[in-house]
């Protein structure tokens, strides 16, 4: 853990402490994307139409969005299974999208990416 994050942490518990809810965190991934994690509190889920609200048995989780470097629009990425992600699920996906491409064979000229 870097001292940056430390010091965020402990701010948060201090803030947490006195009283203040801290609703979503920023994070920022190796690759220089940010993202936004939001809690969802136990009782709330997604309905058909899309909206989310009180939902009875859900289980709650986390949301998680992409903020667009473009727009500074969030933009959602959607849990694998159900409406929110587990901690677990959570770290996984952005250990495993989070990380430098190797842009070694990039052909800049044309803007191909590889595929791989």
């Amino acid at each position: 853990m870097n001292a940056t994050t430390k010091t965020t942490l402990d701010l948060a518990k201090t803030l947490a402490k006195s009283g203040f809810h801290i609703p979503a965190i920023e994070i920022h991934t190796p690759d220089g994307r940010t993202w936004n994690i939001a809690t969802v509190p136990a009782g709330r889920g997604r309905h058909l139409d899309g909206h989310w609200g009180p939902r009875p048995g859900a289980l709650g989780g986390f949301r998680l969005f992409e903020i667009n470097r473009d727009t500074d629009a969030p933009d959602e990425h959607d849990a694998i299974d159900g409406d929110t992600w587990t901690a677990d699920e959570l770290v996984d996906y952005l250990r495993a999208v989070g990380q430098p491409k190797d842009t070694t064979s990039w052909d800049r000229k044309n803007d191909n990416h590889p595929t791989t």
